[in-house]
Formats: C-alpha cells, sequence, structure tokens
C-alpha cells in the first residue's frame, strides 16, 4: 500500500511538470498527443507493467482536461470516448476497484469481445460461415497509438498468428491479414477497440462513353464565372492529391508539366485521367475545362494506400490538403455503416482540420440488388468528409445512378452534389485523347475543383492562409442550390455546390459585415449572436464543425453535440434547423425541433419578418474541452470581423505531433 502511495505521488509531480513545460499545447482530448506515448513511458519506469485491462467506464457528464489528468494520475493509461457518455479505461486491473469510489461514474463494465466486432450488413453472417482456418483481412482500431514494432510485440505475446500488411500509428489503426480464429481471439485483446473486415476497392465510374458532348457542370455551378475577372481563379499555387486506380498520364496536353506520379509502379489509368481532366485540366479542349486549370495534381494510387493512410502520407509528404477519392468498395458490405476506415477519416480530419477529403457517394442507385435509401458504403459515411452525389445532365435531379444516405443513425449523407452525367474530360488512351463518362466519380473532382477555388479566394482574402473544413463545409452548404425535396434529403444532400455564391461569401470576410464567423464552445456554454432585421427577407444559417471520431460499435456517431435556433426575441418564437426521419427517408425535411444527429445544421426561413432576433448557439453535449465551429449566413448577421480567427498557425497538428515525440 505504501508503494502505491508514493507511485501515485511520484507519478503526479512528474505529469503536473509534463503539463506546466506546455506538452499540452494542442488542447483537445489528450489521446490525441504525442504526451500520450510520453506518459506510458513514464508509467513504466515508474514499475507499472501490468496495464491489461479495458473496462467501460459510465460517467454523468463528459470527462474534462483536468479530470482525465485524474485518472492518469491513478495509473490509467488510456482513455478512449465509447459513445452516450461511456469511456473505454485500459488499465491495470488492480485500479478497477478504485474507480468505484469517483463520484462521477455511474457505471463500469466490462467490454465484451463482441462489442469489438463490426456485426451489421453481411460481416456477422460471413464470419459465421466462414471456417476457423479461412484468412481474411481486417482493419485494426487500437484504443491507444501503437508502431508497428509494438503491434509485432503485442500479438506474438497474445499467441496470434498474424499478417501485419500496414501500422498507422497517428490514427491507431492497422491493417491485418489473418485466420477467423485469430480474428476472434485479437478482437478479445484489451488494447483493441474495433475491428470489422477489410473490402475490395473499386473505381465509381459507370461506362465509359467514347464520344464528345459539351460538358455544362462548369456553368450549372456557375464556376465559369470564377475563370475571369474579378475574380480570376485558377487553383495557381494549389496542390491536390488523387487517390484512383492508377496514375494519371501525366503527357497528357491538358497537364503541361503539373503532374506529379506517386503511385508504386507508375501504370497509367483511365479513370484517374478523367477525374484529374475534371478538377485540373488546362481548357485546350474547351469541353474539357477543369475546374480548376492551374491546379497542381498529385497521383497517387488507391492499392498503395487508400482513404485516411492515404491522405496522411499526402500530406506528411507533400503538404496536400485538398484530395479526391473517387473510388470504394466493390462488395455490397456497410451499407449506411460507420466502419473502422470511416472512423480513421474522421480521426484523420479532427487532427488536422485544415484537411478537405471529398469522396465519391458511389453508383449503386441503378443496381437492383440495393435498397433505394441506405446504400452509401463504409468510408463515405465519415462526418469530416465531403460524400459527393451524382446529378443528371441538366442538374435538376439526383442521377438514378447516384447512392443515397442516410447514415444508419439518421445522419445526412451526401453532402453535397454536382453535374455526374456525361462528362468530357482527358482519357489516357493518349496525349491528347477524350471520353465521356458518367457517375459520382465525375462528380466528385467537380466538387473538389470548386473547393479548390473557394480556398483560393480564402487565401486571398486572408492574406496566405488556408481554409478549415468545417469553414469550407458550412460555406459550400450554406451556398448550395436545392435539388429534390425542399432543404435537406438524403439523395441531394444540401443540395448543388454553387461555386460562385460560395466565393462571394468569403470575399465579404474581411468586410464590416461578414457572413462567415468562427467560434468554440464548451459542454453546457451558449453563445448568442443578436441582429436586428429592417424589413423581411429569406433567411438561412448554416453551423458546421469537425467532430471527433465516433466509436464504430456505438449506435449514434455525432460525439459532440452542438445545437442552433433562431429566436425572434420579440415573440419568443424560435427556428429550429432542418432534421430527416430515417425510418422514412422520402419524407421531407421538417424543422420543429433540435437536431442531435448531424455535425451540420441548417436552418432557413422562406421570410423572416423584420424585428430583432438572436442566433443561438449551444454546447448540449461537448466531450472535448471545447468545440470549434464554423457559421456561414446568407444574411450580414455580425457586425464585425473576426478574421485574426480565421488565420490559424500555419504549423498543422502532424507536425507538432512528430516534433513533440522527439523529445
Amino acid at each position: 500500500m505504501s508503494y502505491k502511495l508514493s507511485h501515485i505521488t511520484v507519478h503526479a509531480i512528474l505529469f503536473s511538470t509534463f503539463l506546466q513545460a506546455g506538452a499540452f499545447a494542442q488542447t483537445g482530448d489528450l489521446k490525441n498527443d504525442a504526451v500520450q506515448g510520453k506518459k506510458h513511458l513514464m508509467l513504466k519506469s515508474l514499475g507499472v507493467r501490468n496495464v491489461s485491462t479495458t473496462v467501460l467506464v459510465g460517467c454523468n457528464k463528459p470527462l474534462s482536461k483536468s479530470e482525465k489528468e485524474r485518472f492518469y494520475a491513478m495509473g490509467v493509461d488510456t482513455i478512449v470516448y465509447a459513445g452516450d457518455l461511456n469511456y473505454y479505461f485500459y488499465l491495470p486491473e488492480s485500479l478497477v476497484s478504485s474507480l468505484h469510489e469517483v463520484t462521477d461514474i455511474t457505471s463500469i463494465h466490462s467490454v465484451d469481445s463482441q462489442e469489438r466486432i463490426n456485426q451489421r450488413h453481411g460481416d456477422g453472417a460471413t464470419l459465421a460461415t466462414l471456417s476457423e482456418d479461412d484468412v481474411i483481412e481486417a482493419n485494426v482500431i487500437f484504443l491507444k497509438e501503437l508502431p508497428r514494432h509494438e503491434v509485432e510485440e503485442y500479438l506474438l505475446e497474445n499467441s496470434i498468428d498474424a499478417q501485419i500488411e500496414k501500422v498507422t500509428p497517428e490514427l491507431r489503426s492497422a491493417r491485418v491479414k489473418l485466420t477467423i480464429r485469430d480474428f476472434k481471439k485479437m478482437a478479445a485483446l484489451p488494447l483493441v477497440q474495433y475491428m470489422d473486415k477489410a473490402q475490395k476497392l473499386y473505381q465509381t465510374d459507370a461506362t465509359p462513353l467514347l464520344e464528345e458532348r459539351n460538358s455544362k457542370t462548369s456553368e450549372y455551378s456557375h464556376v465559369k464565372e470564377l475563370w475571369t475577372s474579378p475574380y480570376n481563379l485558377d487553383g495557381r499555387n494549389f496542390s491536390v492529391g488523387i487517390v484512383d486506380g492508377g496514375a494519371v498520364l501525366k503527357t497528357h496536353r491538358e497537364f503541361g508539366n503539373r503532374v506529379h506520379d506517386r503511385t508504386s509502379n507508375g501504370e497509367v489509368n483511365f479513370h484517374a485521367t478523367h477525374v484529374a481532366g475534371t478538377i485540373g485540366a488546362a481548357g485546350i479542349n474547351p469541353k474539357a475545362h477543369g475546374m480548376a486549370n492551374e491546379v497542381d495534381i498529385y497521383s497517387y494510387f488507391f492499392g498503395d494506400d487508400a482513404f485516411s493512410d492515404a491522405v496522411l502520407n499526402m500530406y506528411k509528404r507533400d503538404g496536400i490538403l485538398f484530395s479526391n477519392h473517387s473510388y470504394g468498395y466493390s462488395l455490397k458490405e456497410h451499407l449506411a455503416d460507420y466502419d473502422a476506415i470511416a472512423a480513421t477519416q474522421d480521426d484523420v480530419v479532427s487532427q488536422n482540420p485544415y484537411l478537405n477529403i471529398f469522396e465519391a457517394a458511389g453508383n449503386d442507385g441503378v443496381d437492383d440488388a440495393y435498397s433505394e435509401y441506405g446504400i452509401i458504403k463504409g468510408p463515405g459515411n465519415s462526418k469530416n468528409v465531403f460524400t459527393i452525389g451524382a446529378l443528371n445532365s441538366m442538374s435538376n435531379k439526383v442521377a438514378k445512378l447516384s447512392s443515397t444516405g442516410p447514415v444508419r443513425d439518421g445522419r445526412i449523407k451526401p453532402d453535397l452534389c454536382v453535374r455526374g452525367e456525361y462528362v468530357t474530360s482527358a482519357t489516357s488512351e493518349s496525349n491528347s485523347a477524350y471520353a465521356m463518362m458518367s457517375g459520382t466519380s465525375m462528380a466528385c473532382p467537380a466538387a473538389t475543383g470548386m473547393g479548390l477555388l473557394v480556398a483560393e479566394e480564402y487565401k486571398k482574402v486572408t492574406g496566405g492562409y488556408d481554409i478549415r473544413h468545417d469553414t469550407l463545409k458550412a460555406i459550400l452548404i450554406n451556398t448550395a442550390t436545392d435539388i429534390a425535396n425542399p432543404g435537406p434529403d438524403y439523395k441531394a444532400g444540401f443540395g448543388m455546390i454553387n461555386a460562385k455564391a460560395a466565393v462571394d461569401t468569403v470575399k465579404t470576410i474581411a468586410g464590416k459585415y461578414p457572413l462567415v464567423h468562427l467560434s468554440t464552445i464548451g459542454h453546457g456554454r451558449e453563445t448568442s449572436y443578436a441582429f436586428r432585421l429592417k424589413s423581411g427577407s429569406d433567411f438561412k444559417a448554416t453551423i458546421a464543425w469537425v467532430d471527433p471520431e465516433a466509436n464504430p460499435s456505438s449506435d449514434m456517431t455525432l460525439v459532440n453535440d452542438i445545437d442552433m435556433v433562431l429566436v425572434n426575441k420579440t415573440t419568443g418564437e424560435q427556428y429550429y434547423p432542418y432534421t430527416l426521419d430515417k425510418d422514412h427517408p422520402s419524407r421531407v425535411a421538417k424543422h420543429d425541433k433540435a437536431n442531435h444527429v448531424d455535425n451540420i445544421e441548417q436552418i432557413e426561413v422562406g421570410y423572416l419578418p423584420a424585428g430583432d432576433y438572436a442566433l443561438v448557439v449551444k454546447g448540449t453535449k461537448i466531450i472535448t474541452d471545447t468545440q470549434e465551429y464554423s457559421i456561414a449566413t446568407s444574411l450580414p448577421i455580425f457586425t464585425s470581423s473576426n478574421i485574426e480567427t480565421l488565420k490559424p498557425s500555419k504549423i498543422q497538428n502532424f507536425v507538432r505531433k512528430m516534433f513533440l515525440a522527439t523529445f
């Protein structure tokens, strides 16, 4: 007993000293800090080598940073949010009894290995029907960051025979190949948070149409106006990563010397070249003019790295913040699921909110084997990406091929849509070849290019700074043109991107009455933005935030819940954001209650009478110390610019983590 008291005291002193040294300069959940690994080493040096148990701890409120520090000082090794005010605690088994004495803890449960495995949409049945000796690939999320050699040691210590194909410590993830027998054994390990079966990938395009037709995407989404004065936007000095089924033909006349091959074998790909042309073709063939025709293009192969791994690697290697992913799962698996890949994508953006990932929603809408709703697969259901649906050739309806939401918990997907039928672009058959293709693969790069132009204008306005994901999302969604049902829906999301309207919104940032505002909020806090409307007008406001990754085993994917409501200060009338009914997905969106599902909320009033109003933002449930958010509005309700808030440090989180880890 005296040793235990001495250990706690010494550890608390060391931990306090480490805090004072500025180790927690990054804010947010401690599990994402390089310090977490440092703390683990300190525990080992103090003789605590029996960290071997994971329990699920229920709390009556979110744990603050100081409360987590208290548990760490007790000897808890790792704390990870599990959902619904529950936390995974990885700790010595001897400490479990001590947790019962903590007032804020409401329950302590052991973790069933079945809770760590995806049991839905084929995975459970597939695993059940396979023999114990059948070999599969699996995605794994650990409770803490583990480098490859520690993963190898951990599996060896637990007699698990697995071929490790990939380890990404920053995202606490790995991909392994193992038998069903070892899959089940691994799911029972205390350091494993979640496992699911890895999926094969394919390019999300329809059959190529080898003819030419004038592509109207740039007209319908009002991009053409941005190429000339007074805007003069072209993507110059920006880079975009294209992850696809092979390399872009870099000698194509549309690209000059702007394509950089980062694929492992340099094998040129028809689809990748078409996607690259939609983003950045010079326009030598006017029918194939790219959205951002001076952007530098970096080509990656999804067989080397896909989704979050690819995004992390392109950022660390080439400093790329924008990426296009026109590919997805080839099998009918993980429909409407928030799976391991979806979670790691949210994690990578949560750690660096200046990453902007654009993903094709998928083309399963024309397949009779799929339902009408809820058919977007795994990665497309991430919260912190732009999931893009396809419109028909006239951009007035959702294309039949386009995959639809919702996510299983009712969250809105896709986010936005763009014309995806009969799109003419460069191809790899020769240096002057073109083809017309249809699919969300064609819509997604158009959206990526439009996002780049908005980011370019943002850099001009802010003096050279990058746009945050939630800021870009709030702007694009608030200025989108409504398609399909009034308000958002599970086919078109929040509508078709209007690039010019988005850029015009950005232009107001430095002015006296900006249409964009950034701030932060904590748990239980409330911020009110008062404004006076002198005459009746239409009104629209969108709030978005980069939500922390959710536990894929949780029934709800929203972690930090921010609520927004518009209040008439004279009458007390309240205007709520849109909500959809996942059980009746074809129904029109309502606006009669708070939204506790999405990390994007939009209030829209067709006619708002003159009067005094307040746009109220509430931190209903914030499990991190604070949560940053962005608001875009159609009316100037903010009386002064907070442009300095819009100028973040150019030192991004991954760089800081690597730097801190060297101490």
